[in-house]
């Protein structure tokens, strides 16, 4: 994984994370590449709040889908919250085959997903 497929943006005081499309294949090395980046981001935001933005990832498996509650419960020790954003085909079959959307709001648009997190 390189560091133009992970994007973060501050928007209105929630830290955005924008997945690149490389979570499809990631090997054991980049996989934990990316956890460690993730996990530092959520340790590090402040406050708390954090939106996982798919927009552009087609694809990612089960052991990136437990990087994705690492960072959750991360924030939510230091009482946080954590969103994710336009998860279309694959990404969003996961995560409702999973019931994640019991944990974690999910949102057609990052502005939508910012905003459930800021109130």
């Amino acid at each position: 994984m390189s560091k133009s497929d992970l994007e973060i943006l501050i928007n209105d005081g929630v830290t955005v994370i924008i997945l690149g499309e490389q979570y499809d294949n990631l090997d054991e090395p980049a996989l934990a590449a990316a956890a460690a980046e993730l996990l530092e981001v959520a340790k590090s935001a402040d406050p708390p709040l954090i939106v996982i933005d798919m927009a552009r990832t087609k694809f990612f498996g089960s052991a990136f889908l437990g990087t994705l509650f690492r960072v959750w419960r991360r924030l939510t020790a230091n009482g946080g919250n954590l969103s994710v954003c336009c998860a279309k085909g694959p990404c969003a079959d996961v995560l409702t085959v999973t019931q994640v959307d019991r944990l974690w709001n999910l949102f057609d648009t990052r502005d939508a997903a910012v905003e459930s997190l800021k109130s």
